[in-house]
């Protein structure tokens, strides 16, 4: 082993590709199209925006919750993630001006609003879009999801 020497040894940074779902660009346009078709008024809450967003993630995700809206509501719900890049993101569109915090909820203003009409005018987002035309203004509404996860809490409650 004593005739094995390093002369030199060189690091050289690569870029490596970041998956779209991470990128912040794609979580903004994401939360525009949320706050824009699912939310009455244009406003949601910090919970419902990660439930759509975690259904957005893949079709078994967008089928859990279209068996919830088919069922009434009725079928038991797992725990949905939450995702550090959508608070991230949520963070960019309040600094940028695309949303604000009113009440505790975020709500689109102008700029998003205008996000959103280049955002159909391009016609892009194909699946999102069908999606959450689907779920609507009024099929998801924060006091259900509230209930959703106040069942969580009484499920992980230490006796």
């Amino acid at each position: 082993m004593s005739d094995f020497e390093i002369k030199s040894l060189k690091f050289s940074k690569k870029p490596i590709s970041i998956p779209a779902d991470y990128r912040p660009m794609y979580k903004i346009a994401q939360i525009v199209m949320i706050l824009s078709l699912t939310c009455t008024g244009n406003k949601s809450s910090l919970l419902k925006l990660h439930l759509l967003s975690w259904a957005l993630k893949n079709d078994k995700n967008k089928d859990e919750v279209l068996e919830l809206i088919k069922n009434n509501y009725v079928a038991e719900m797992t725990v949905w993630g939450i995702e550090p890049a959508l608070n991230r993101a949520l963070l960019f569109c309040v600094a940028e001006e695309i949303c604000k915090i009113e009440g505790g909820k975020y709500l689109l203003i102008e700029k998003g609003k205008e996000f959103f009409k280049l955002i159909k005018k391009n016609d892009v987002f194909h699946e999102e879009l069908e999606f959450l035309n689907f779920v609507g203004k009024r099929k998801i509404t924060d006091n259900r999801i509230e209930s959703i996860s106040n069942k969580w809490s009484l499920f992980n409650v230490e006796n």
